[in-house]
Protein backbone atom coordinates (compact mmCIF):
# COMPACT_ATOMS: atom_id res chain seq x y z
CA UNK A 1 0.00 0.00 0.00
CA UNK A 2 2.80 2.40 0.83
CA UNK A 3 4.46 1.93 -2.57
CA UNK A 4 1.14 2.49 -4.34
CA UNK A 5 0.53 5.66 -2.33
CA UNK A 6 3.98 7.00 -3.15
CA UNK A 7 3.44 6.21 -6.84
CA UNK A 8 0.17 8.16 -6.87
CA UNK A 9 1.79 11.14 -5.16
CA UNK A 10 4.71 11.09 -7.60
CA UNK A 11 2.39 10.90 -10.62
CA UNK A 12 0.21 13.78 -9.46
CA UNK A 13 3.17 16.02 -8.70
CA UNK A 14 4.70 15.16 -12.09
CA UNK A 15 1.48 16.07 -13.89
CA UNK A 16 1.06 19.21 -11.83
CA UNK A 17 4.46 20.28 -13.17
CA UNK A 18 3.41 19.52 -16.73
CA UNK A 19 0.09 21.36 -16.51
CA UNK A 20 1.60 24.50 -14.97
CA UNK A 21 4.32 24.59 -17.64
CA UNK A 22 1.69 24.03 -20.35
CA UNK A 23 -0.45 26.91 -19.10
CA UNK A 24 2.50 29.32 -19.09
CA UNK A 25 3.75 28.20 -22.52
CA UNK A 26 0.30 28.59 -24.07
CA UNK A 27 -0.22 32.03 -22.54
CA UNK A 28 3.14 33.21 -23.84
CA UNK A 29 2.51 31.66 -27.26
CA UNK A 30 -0.76 33.56 -27.76
CA UNK A 31 0.75 36.86 -26.60
CA UNK A 32 3.85 36.56 -28.79
CA UNK A 33 1.85 35.56 -31.86
CA UNK A 34 -0.34 38.62 -31.47
CA UNK A 35 2.81 40.75 -31.27
CA UNK A 36 3.57 39.77 -34.87
CA UNK A 37 0.81 42.18 -35.87
CA UNK A 38 3.20 44.98 -34.93
CA UNK A 39 6.03 43.59 -37.07
CA UNK A 40 4.29 42.42 -40.23
CA UNK A 41 3.07 44.80 -42.94
CA UNK A 42 -0.59 45.79 -42.81
CA UNK A 43 -1.28 43.98 -46.09
CA UNK A 44 -0.09 40.65 -44.68
CA UNK A 45 -2.77 38.83 -42.66
CA UNK A 46 -1.71 37.02 -39.51
CA UNK A 47 -2.39 33.29 -39.73
CA UNK A 48 -3.85 32.06 -36.41
CA UNK A 49 -4.09 28.50 -37.68
CA UNK A 50 -0.38 28.06 -36.95
CA UNK A 51 -1.16 27.99 -33.21
CA UNK A 52 -3.39 24.98 -33.80
CA UNK A 53 -0.48 23.23 -35.51
CA UNK A 54 1.97 24.10 -32.73
CA UNK A 55 -0.32 22.78 -29.99
CA UNK A 56 -1.42 19.74 -32.00
CA UNK A 57 -5.07 20.81 -31.71
CA UNK A 58 -6.16 21.08 -35.33
CA UNK A 59 -8.41 18.01 -35.38
CA UNK A 60 -10.33 18.82 -32.18
CA UNK A 61 -10.57 22.50 -33.08
CA UNK A 62 -12.14 21.64 -36.43
CA UNK A 63 -14.97 19.77 -34.69
CA UNK A 64 -15.77 22.78 -32.48
CA UNK A 65 -15.28 25.85 -34.69
CA UNK A 66 -16.01 26.73 -38.30
CA UNK A 67 -13.04 29.01 -38.92
CA UNK A 68 -9.57 29.75 -37.52
CA UNK A 69 -10.22 33.39 -36.73
CA UNK A 70 -8.30 35.20 -34.03
CA UNK A 71 -11.32 35.19 -31.72
CA UNK A 72 -11.97 31.45 -32.14
CA UNK A 73 -8.35 30.40 -31.74
CA UNK A 74 -7.76 32.55 -28.67
CA UNK A 75 -10.94 31.32 -27.01
CA UNK A 76 -10.07 27.69 -27.78
CA UNK A 77 -6.51 27.96 -26.43
CA UNK A 78 -7.27 30.20 -23.48
CA UNK A 79 -10.62 29.36 -21.93
CA UNK A 80 -12.60 26.70 -23.82
CA UNK A 81 -13.41 23.90 -21.33
CA UNK A 82 -13.80 21.49 -24.27
CA UNK A 83 -10.07 21.82 -24.93
CA UNK A 84 -8.26 19.70 -22.30
CA UNK A 85 -5.05 21.67 -22.91
CA UNK A 86 -6.46 25.20 -22.76
CA UNK A 87 -4.95 27.54 -20.20
CA UNK A 88 -7.97 27.26 -17.89
CA UNK A 89 -8.21 23.48 -18.30
CA UNK A 90 -4.50 23.06 -17.59
CA UNK A 91 -4.69 25.21 -14.47
CA UNK A 92 -7.81 23.37 -13.29
CA UNK A 93 -5.97 20.05 -13.71
CA UNK A 94 -2.94 21.47 -11.88
CA UNK A 95 -5.15 22.66 -9.02
CA UNK A 96 -6.86 19.28 -8.71
CA UNK A 97 -3.51 17.46 -8.63
CA UNK A 98 -2.24 19.99 -6.10
CA UNK A 99 -5.31 19.45 -3.91
CA UNK A 100 -4.66 15.71 -3.64
CA UNK A 101 -1.00 16.15 -2.61
CA UNK A 102 -1.22 19.41 -0.64
CA UNK A 103 0.03 17.72 2.55
CA UNK A 104 3.33 16.87 0.83
CA UNK A 105 4.05 20.39 -0.47
CA UNK A 106 4.86 23.72 1.25
CA UNK A 107 1.68 24.83 3.03
CA UNK A 108 0.84 27.90 0.94
CA UNK A 109 1.44 26.23 -2.45
CA UNK A 110 -2.24 25.34 -2.89
CA UNK A 111 -3.18 28.96 -2.20
CA UNK A 112 -0.80 30.17 -4.92
CA UNK A 113 -2.11 27.64 -7.46
CA UNK A 114 -5.71 28.48 -6.56
CA UNK A 115 -5.08 32.23 -6.89
CA UNK A 116 -3.42 31.64 -10.26
CA UNK A 117 -6.46 29.71 -11.50
CA UNK A 118 -8.92 32.31 -10.19
CA UNK A 119 -6.93 35.14 -11.82
CA UNK A 120 -6.91 33.31 -15.17
CA UNK A 121 -10.62 32.42 -14.98
CA UNK A 122 -11.60 35.97 -14.11
CA UNK A 123 -9.36 37.55 -16.73
CA UNK A 124 -9.98 35.27 -19.70
CA UNK A 125 -13.75 34.97 -19.69
CA UNK A 126 -15.80 37.27 -21.85
CA UNK A 127 -14.71 39.45 -24.80
CA UNK A 128 -11.32 41.13 -24.35
CA UNK A 129 -9.52 43.88 -26.20
CA UNK A 130 -6.07 42.90 -27.49
CA UNK A 131 -4.33 45.08 -24.92
CA UNK A 132 -6.36 43.64 -22.04
CA UNK A 133 -5.80 40.10 -23.31
CA UNK A 134 -2.04 40.59 -23.42
CA UNK A 135 -2.15 42.03 -19.91
CA UNK A 136 -3.96 38.94 -18.60
CA UNK A 137 -1.74 36.48 -20.47
CA UNK A 138 1.42 38.16 -19.22
CA UNK A 139 -0.09 38.16 -15.72
CA UNK A 140 -0.59 34.39 -15.94
CA UNK A 141 3.00 33.81 -17.10
CA UNK A 142 4.33 36.09 -14.37
CA UNK A 143 2.35 34.29 -11.65
CA UNK A 144 3.55 30.89 -12.87
CA UNK A 145 7.15 32.11 -12.68
CA UNK A 146 6.54 33.45 -9.17
CA UNK A 147 5.10 30.09 -8.14
CA UNK A 148 8.11 28.25 -9.56
CA UNK A 149 10.46 30.67 -7.80
CA UNK A 150 8.65 30.12 -4.50
CA UNK A 151 8.82 26.34 -4.84
CA UNK A 152 12.48 26.43 -5.85
CA UNK A 153 13.32 28.49 -2.77
CA UNK A 154 11.07 26.76 -0.23
CA UNK A 155 10.33 23.19 -1.29
CA UNK A 156 12.72 20.50 -0.13
CA UNK A 157 14.66 19.29 -3.17
CA UNK A 158 13.82 15.65 -2.55
CA UNK A 159 12.13 13.05 -4.76
CA UNK A 160 8.90 15.08 -4.95
CA UNK A 161 10.82 18.09 -6.24
CA UNK A 162 12.50 15.95 -8.88
CA UNK A 163 9.14 14.67 -10.16
CA UNK A 164 7.81 18.22 -10.33
CA UNK A 165 10.82 19.30 -12.40
CA UNK A 166 10.63 16.20 -14.62
CA UNK A 167 7.10 17.27 -15.53
CA UNK A 168 8.21 20.86 -16.15
CA UNK A 169 11.09 19.93 -18.43
CA UNK A 170 9.36 17.24 -20.49
CA UNK A 171 6.55 19.71 -21.21
CA UNK A 172 9.05 22.49 -21.96
CA UNK A 173 11.08 20.33 -24.34
CA UNK A 174 7.88 19.28 -26.10
CA UNK A 175 6.77 22.89 -26.63
CA UNK A 176 10.22 23.98 -27.83
CA UNK A 177 10.28 21.34 -30.57
CA UNK A 178 6.71 22.12 -31.63
CA UNK A 179 7.41 25.85 -31.95
CA UNK A 180 10.58 25.23 -33.96
CA UNK A 181 8.84 22.80 -36.31
CA UNK A 182 5.80 24.89 -37.22
CA UNK A 183 7.40 28.33 -37.09
CA UNK A 184 10.31 27.28 -39.31
CA UNK A 185 7.89 25.98 -41.93
CA UNK A 186 5.90 29.21 -41.81
CA UNK A 187 9.02 31.32 -42.25
CA UNK A 188 10.36 29.46 -45.25
CA UNK A 189 7.21 30.18 -47.23
CA UNK A 190 7.87 33.92 -47.39
CA UNK A 191 11.58 34.74 -47.37
CA UNK A 192 11.38 38.54 -46.78
CA UNK A 193 9.60 37.93 -43.47
CA UNK A 194 11.72 34.97 -42.34
CA UNK A 195 13.76 36.99 -39.78
CA UNK A 196 10.49 38.18 -38.23
CA UNK A 197 9.32 34.58 -37.90
CA UNK A 198 12.57 33.51 -36.25
CA UNK A 199 12.43 36.43 -33.83
CA UNK A 200 8.93 35.23 -32.99
CA UNK A 201 10.35 31.77 -32.25
CA UNK A 202 12.91 33.24 -29.88
CA UNK A 203 10.40 35.51 -28.15
CA UNK A 204 8.05 32.57 -27.71
CA UNK A 205 10.78 30.91 -25.66
CA UNK A 206 12.06 33.98 -23.76
CA UNK A 207 15.29 33.58 -25.73
CA UNK A 208 15.67 36.63 -28.01
CA UNK A 209 17.84 38.70 -25.69
CA UNK A 210 20.09 35.78 -24.72
CA UNK A 211 20.44 34.80 -28.40
CA UNK A 212 21.61 38.30 -29.29
CA UNK A 213 24.06 38.41 -26.37
CA UNK A 214 25.55 34.95 -26.93
CA UNK A 215 25.41 34.37 -30.67
CA UNK A 216 26.21 37.99 -31.64
CA UNK A 217 24.82 37.27 -35.08
CA UNK A 218 21.75 38.26 -37.10
CA UNK A 219 18.57 36.36 -36.35
CA UNK A 220 18.57 33.69 -39.04
CA UNK A 221 17.34 30.12 -39.20
CA UNK A 222 20.55 28.03 -38.95
CA UNK A 223 21.91 29.94 -35.96
CA UNK A 224 18.53 29.92 -34.18
CA UNK A 225 18.22 26.16 -34.69
CA UNK A 226 21.64 25.55 -33.19
CA UNK A 227 20.84 27.83 -30.25
CA UNK A 228 17.46 26.29 -29.46
CA UNK A 229 18.39 22.68 -30.06
CA UNK A 230 21.96 22.43 -28.78
CA UNK A 231 22.99 25.41 -26.62
CA UNK A 232 22.95 23.94 -23.13
CA UNK A 233 23.04 27.21 -21.16
CA UNK A 234 19.74 28.48 -22.60
CA UNK A 235 17.09 27.24 -20.10
CA UNK A 236 14.42 26.56 -22.73
CA UNK A 237 16.66 24.93 -25.31
CA UNK A 238 16.02 21.27 -26.04
CA UNK A 239 19.51 20.26 -24.86
CA UNK A 240 19.12 22.19 -21.61
CA UNK A 241 15.79 20.47 -20.91
CA UNK A 242 17.38 17.07 -21.51
CA UNK A 243 20.27 17.89 -19.17
CA UNK A 244 17.81 18.91 -16.46
CA UNK A 245 15.89 15.68 -16.96
CA UNK A 246 19.12 13.72 -16.72
CA UNK A 247 20.06 15.48 -13.48
CA UNK A 248 16.65 14.78 -11.94
CA UNK A 249 16.62 11.12 -12.96
CA UNK A 250 20.05 10.59 -11.43
CA UNK A 251 18.64 11.75 -8.09
CA UNK A 252 15.86 9.15 -8.18
CA UNK A 253 16.10 5.43 -7.34
CA UNK A 254 15.62 2.67 -9.93
CA UNK A 255 16.12 5.11 -12.79
CA UNK A 256 18.16 2.88 -15.14
CA UNK A 257 15.54 2.63 -17.90
CA UNK A 258 14.62 6.35 -18.02
CA UNK A 259 18.31 7.28 -17.81
CA UNK A 260 19.14 5.11 -20.81
CA UNK A 261 16.37 6.79 -22.80
CA UNK A 262 17.55 10.27 -21.77
CA UNK A 263 21.21 9.50 -22.55
CA UNK A 264 20.23 8.33 -26.04
CA UNK A 265 18.26 11.55 -26.62
CA UNK A 266 21.19 13.74 -25.60
CA UNK A 267 23.55 11.83 -27.90
CA UNK A 268 21.04 12.06 -30.74
CA UNK A 269 20.58 15.83 -30.57
CA UNK A 270 24.30 16.60 -30.24
CA UNK A 271 25.15 14.43 -33.25
CA UNK A 272 22.57 16.20 -35.43
CA UNK A 273 23.95 18.84 -37.80
CA UNK A 274 21.02 21.14 -37.13
CA UNK A 275 22.44 24.16 -38.99
CA UNK A 276 22.04 22.33 -42.30
CA UNK A 277 18.49 21.14 -41.69
CA UNK A 278 15.44 22.59 -43.39
CA UNK A 279 12.11 21.45 -44.72
CA UNK A 280 11.47 17.71 -44.50
CA UNK A 281 14.83 17.01 -42.84
CA UNK A 282 14.11 19.45 -40.01
CA UNK A 283 10.59 18.10 -39.63
CA UNK A 284 12.06 14.60 -39.42
CA UNK A 285 14.39 15.61 -36.58
CA UNK A 286 11.50 17.17 -34.69
CA UNK A 287 9.41 14.02 -35.19
CA UNK A 288 12.28 11.95 -33.78
CA UNK A 289 12.50 14.25 -30.75
CA UNK A 290 8.75 13.99 -30.18
CA UNK A 291 8.83 10.20 -30.33
CA UNK A 292 11.78 10.08 -27.94
CA UNK A 293 10.04 12.41 -25.48
CA UNK A 294 7.02 10.11 -25.57
CA UNK A 295 9.24 7.09 -24.93
CA UNK A 296 10.93 8.86 -22.02
CA UNK A 297 7.55 9.71 -20.50
CA UNK A 298 6.51 6.06 -20.87
CA UNK A 299 9.72 4.91 -19.18
CA UNK A 300 9.16 7.30 -16.26
CA UNK A 301 5.52 6.21 -15.91
CA UNK A 302 6.37 2.51 -16.03
CA UNK A 303 9.21 2.89 -13.55
CA UNK A 304 7.51 5.11 -10.97
CA UNK A 305 3.77 5.51 -11.51
CA UNK A 306 2.86 1.93 -12.42
CA UNK A 307 5.62 0.26 -10.46
CA UNK A 308 5.03 -3.37 -9.47
CA UNK A 309 7.66 -4.50 -6.95
CA UNK A 310 9.41 -7.79 -7.63
CA UNK A 311 8.61 -10.52 -5.15
CA UNK A 312 11.72 -12.46 -4.04
CA UNK A 313 11.82 -16.09 -5.21
CA UNK A 314 11.83 -17.34 -1.61
CA UNK A 315 8.62 -15.44 -0.85
CA UNK A 316 6.98 -16.77 -3.99
CA UNK A 317 7.85 -20.35 -3.05
CA UNK A 318 6.54 -19.80 0.47
CA UNK A 319 3.28 -18.38 -0.86
CA UNK A 320 2.89 -21.29 -3.28
CA UNK A 321 3.51 -23.81 -0.51
CA UNK A 322 0.86 -22.13 1.64
CA UNK A 323 -1.70 -22.61 -1.08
Amino acid sequence: MKLQTLSRVAERIYWMGRYIERAESTARLIAVHADLLMDLPVRRALDWRVLMDITGSSALFATLYDDTTERNVVRYLASDPRNPSSILSSLAHAMENMRTVRDTMPRVTFEYVNELYLFARSGLQGPLSRSRRVEVLEGIARRVQQLEGFLSSNMTHDDKWQFLRLGNHIERADMTTRIIDVRSGAGSADEPFEPIQWRGVLRSLYALQSYQAIMQAPVEGPAVLEFLFQYEDQPRSYASCLNSLLFGLRRLPRSDAPLRACDAMILHIHQANVRDLEGAALHGLVDDCQVQLGNLHDAIAKTYFHYVPRVPARARRKEAAGK
